[in-house]
């Protein structure tokens, strides 16, 4: 059973939050918002928040019996909208401020679900079922692939015969 929290329009920038958020995924609900209780950021008490919320979304909507078992299994944080103003400088020009938000989003799942191992590629699969003469590479392909580095050698080695003749 998943459950979702979503902070939106943060005043902070993304890359200062994910800092944050890197610290708790794929931690017990529990342990993360211990981590995050003692942790001396601003967005800390953010994603706190946001944690706890999606704990609580868990017990009343899911029926979830003990949320800090949950762990969580996704938490991202995207680039949102930038307000923009601009500060005066000298001999009347203008800069500009860019003041960034961001979203963040808290999956948490319970323990044994989460994140799920990807089904083998077909390819990789077939791989592994052929034989060890059907990985190898056909004779005509080498037999090609040989026969011009030979070709090349044997003209650069009679350009620099001619050069020499021509210098002597």
């Amino acid at each position: 059973m998943e459950s979702k929290a979503v902070l939106r329009h943060v005043r902070m920038s993304a890359q200062k939050a994910r800092l944050v958020a890197d610290l708790v995924r794929g931690r017990k609900v529990g342990d993360a918002l211990n981590i995050l209780r003692f942790t001396k950021k601003k967005m800390a008490r953010l994603i706190e928040k946001v944690i706890a919320s999606a704990k609580a979304n868990a017990e009343n909507n899911h029926n979830v019996a003990d949320g800090n078992e949950m762990k969580v299994a996704q938490i991202f944080v995207d680039a949102g909208p930038q307000m923009r103003r601009q500060l005066s400088r000298a001999r009347g020009r203008v800069d500009q401020l860019r003041k960034p938000m961001a979203h963040v989003t808290v999956v948490l799942a319970e323990s044994g679900e989460g994140r799920r191992k990807a089904a083998p590629k077909k390819a990789a699969v077939k791989a592994e079922n052929k034989t060890v003469t059907e990985k190898s590479v056909p004779a005509e392909k080498t037999a090609a692939a040989a026969k011009p580095k030979k070709k090349v050698a044997a003209k650069k080695t009679a350009v620099k015969k001619t050069k020499k003749d021509k210098e002597s």
